[in-house]
Order: structure tokens, then sequence, then C-alpha cells
């Protein structure tokens, strides 16, 4: 074992550390009153939990647009029509939550195999 060692990298939240993304400003925004700091990466953290919601809603609407569909059969015997659901409601909504409880690690993956 070596007993030199490895340097340390200064944290994000000093002057002369960074992260991939924050500091967005570099080191003058170590300059920056705390402050006003926290209130702008706060209103960031809002804009961004704003943008997942409306994506969720929109995510939603379409799942139930295509899980409602519905098509019409002539029966010839009984000279009527009948309407049957494509989808199994249940089966439908229970892959659609395994999806979504998985999409997190999901990304997580993918963020890692191209960072």
């Amino acid at each position: 074992m070596s007993d030199i060692a490895s340097p340390v990298e200064p944290a994000i939240c000093v002057k002369g550390g960074g992260g991939v993304l924050f500091p967005l400003f570099g080191d003058a925004e170590q300059e920056w009153p705390r402050g006003l700091r926290i209130f702008l990466y706060l209103i960031g953290l809002l804009w961004c939990f704003m943008g997942v919601g409306i994506i969720a809603d929109v995510f939603m609407t379409a799942i139930e647009k295509v899980t409602s569909k519905k098509v019409r059969r002539y029966d010839k015997k009984k000279q009527r029509f009948y309407t049957f659901e494509v989808w199994n409601a249940t089966v439908a909504n229970l892959t659609l939550m395994a999806l979504g409880s998985s999409a997190p690690e999901i990304l997580l993956n993918v963020i890692d195999i191209f960072a």
C-alpha cells in the first residue's frame, strides 16, 4: 500500500468545487449572497417539479386514451352490434404502474451509461 493520499476534490458548495452541472456560473456564483442562491435554486427546483407534473399529466391522459379503446363487432346470428374493450383495464394499469415505478431506476442507468 502507498502512503500517498489521492488529492481530495473540493465540495461543490465551496470555492473551486464543481459538479457536472452546478454551480451554474462557476466560482463567481460563490460570491452571491447565500439567501439569493437558495432562492434561485428553489425556484429552479420548483420549475423542474412543475415540468415533471405536467409531463405526468399528459402521459396519463395518453395512457387513458390508449387503454380505453373499444371495438364494435357485428354478430350475424343475433343481428346486433357489440362493443368490446381492447385492453383489460386491470392488466393495463398494473403494467403501467410497474413501468412507472421502475422509470427512475431505468433513467439513472441510462444517465450512467452516457455520462
